[in-house]
């Protein structure tokens, strides 16, 4: 038998596919659940007969285990190797386990999942630069709604990946490029005015409120009209940009900008060698499952607090405060929500491969099936709203609530139930109280 793994069989990393990892990897036609559950108690009976070094998370199992000679322990592993485990004779007819480790599975989320997402980013912003340098040219309203779709492609790229604000795109500080959505309208009227061309160097100074996925939402889209708009120019979108080249040039330089920055981090993701982001994600191990469980149960709580208990908690009149609500100019602020919980859930199942469902599935399937039961409300109640946020509030608050609730429970599901299960530990300060 071919011992790949540090972590001991019994310890809680076996959430993580260690169980399987150890022995189908000698065997891969190897027996079943309880073969592996059997060789692992003995393996911990012989860490004690022969005076090794047991594992922390053996110890918890110790106080059941009688004292044991080594004779007995050396018959029962001969007799589990015989019965569980035959190196010939006919095929058996029972299917092996889905072939599961921790490597693998983060490989997949990584590779297949996060780089993927992020490349499509990078696509899409490339698609957004191209469709503004059309409009830029030919500014009529045929070409400022196909910009306007593509700025929408964009923004849910960038929401499908939003559950994994670490690595690159963190460390490369263009977190706010893609997420901060606070900009300040006058700051943004301020450097359409400013005189010359929009070099890089130009935007490489403008500060988050004034730039990024959100400044070319501002000025794509039909303003808010808010206490922060207030001595700006009035007019269409349309009529603004046609009327000034310069507003033109600054939408068509934040655009690039923004498809700049989502191109090195994508280039980052898919990079090869052992300097690659997927690389240092996946030979990271325990520490890039407990960052990923971190960023999904953060996500979460995001989307419940700041996204819809925070449209619950506007005062009267909501239209007094439309302007606060994420992605409103563009209409498409429950647009936005869904696509978090879609790039959430595909990161937490790994696609169409190996995820963490698969890691808790194999030492917790009542818990597994809470998730998707969990998952399904959660989605279901959210598209229910049916309308962006601002406009539900007025009338539908009901349906609000019930998706707050949902979301809120698939949190609490993570913060809890995965967190424990997997034996990962919650760093993320939360803003919720838990």
């Amino acid at each position: 038998m071919n011992r790949r793994t540090r972590s001991c069989v019994c310890s809680k990393n076996c959430a993580l596919g260690i169980k399987t990892s150890i022995w189908t990897d000698a065997n891969p036609k190897a027996g079943s659940k309880p073969a592996l559950r059997f060789m692992g108690h003995l393996l911990i009976r012989s860490h004690r007969v022969f005076g090794q070094t047991c594992f922390p998370e053996q110890q918890r199992y110790s106080k059941f285990l009688r004292p044991a000679t080594s004779g007995f322990v050396l018959l029962a592993a001969i007799v589990a190797l015989l019965l569980f485990f035959p190196q010939s004779g006919p095929a058996q007819s029972a299917q092996p386990d889905k072939t599961f480790s921790r490597e693998a599975m983060l490989r997949q989320i990584g590779r297949h999942v996060i780089a993927a997402g992020f490349e499509d980013l990078a696509k899409t912003c490339r698609d957004l630069t191209i469709a503004v340098g059309q409009f830029a040219q030919a500014t009529n309203q045929a070409s400022l709604d196909h910009a306007r779709q593509t700025w929408l492609a964009a923004a849910d790229a960038a929401n499908r990946v939003r559950c994994f604000q670490a690595g690159p795109i963190a460390d490369r500080g263009f977190l706010s490029t893609f997420y901060y959505w606070q900009v300040l309208p006058m700051r943004i009227e301020g450097a359409a005015d400013a005189p010359g061309s929009f070099e890089q160097s130009f935007i490489d100074e403008l500060g988050s409120t004034t730039k990024g996925l959100y400044a070319v939402e501002y000025l794509l889209f039909e303003r808010i009209s808010s206490p922060l708009t207030q001595g700006a120019r009035s007019g269409t979108a349309l009529a603004l940009l046609s009327e000034s080249a310069t507003r033109r040039s600054l939408l068509l330089a934040l655009s690039r900008d923004l498809e700049a920055k989502a191109r090195l981090v994508a280039a980052d993701w898919t990079a090869a060698g052992d300097q690659g982001a997927v690389s240092k994600f996946v030979t990271s191990g325990h520490e890039s499952v407990n960052l990923l469980v971190n960023q999904l149960a953060m996500i979460t709580e995001d989307t419940a607090e700041t996204h819809l208990r925070f449209v619950l908690d506007l005062p009267e009149p909501i239209s007094n405060h439309i302007h606060r609500v994420e992605r409103s100019p563009s209409s498409s602020s429950l647009q936005g929500i869904v696509r978090t919980i879609e790039g959430f859930e595909k990161v937490y199942r790994g696609g169409e491969g190996l995820g963490l469902d698969d890691a808790i599935e194999r030492v917790n399937a009542a818990l597994q099936e809470r998730l998707d039961k969990q998952f399904a409300n959660a989605f279901a109640a959210t598209r229910a709203i049916g309308r962006p946020l601002e406009q539900a509030i007025v009338d539908q608050r009901p349906l609000i609530e019930k998706a707050y609730e949902e979301v809120r429970a698939l949190e609490i599901l993570f913060k809890v139930d995965v967190v424990s299960t997997l034996g990962v530990t919650l760093t993320f300060s939360s803003s919720d109280g838990d």
